[in-house]
């Protein structure tokens, strides 16, 4: 009986020293691949907002130069009438 009493006893500190391995193993895992993956979820949501913004700045930019050849266009034609009429004017002056 006291053998018995004595393998309980060296079991029982063998799986109590096993099981605190165990313990620590995992909190140290936790501890490190815990905040890694908190922080590479950050950097895939920092990645998606930039890609929206330069996306969006993109479009902006893409009107913007639109806008302004529409513009240029419309002015082109207005020169183009103001040179007809000045050489109208000239053409007349000169008779």
């Amino acid at each position: 009986m006291n053998e018995d009493n004595k393998i309980r006893k060296v079991l029982f500190n063998e799986v109590s020293l096993i099981t605190g391995i165990v313990a620590i193993a995992i909190s140290i895992t936790l501890f490190i691949v815990g905040p890694n993956a908190k922080l590479e979820k950050d950097i895939a949501l920092i990645q998606q907002d930039v890609a929206t913004i330069k996306n969006n700045e993109l479009v902006h930019i893409q009107d913007s130069i639109n806008s302004n050849t529409i513009r240029a266009n419309s002015n082109l034609e207005l020169i183009t009438k103001i040179n007809l009429k000045l050489e109208r004017i000239l053409t007349i002056l000169e008779k």
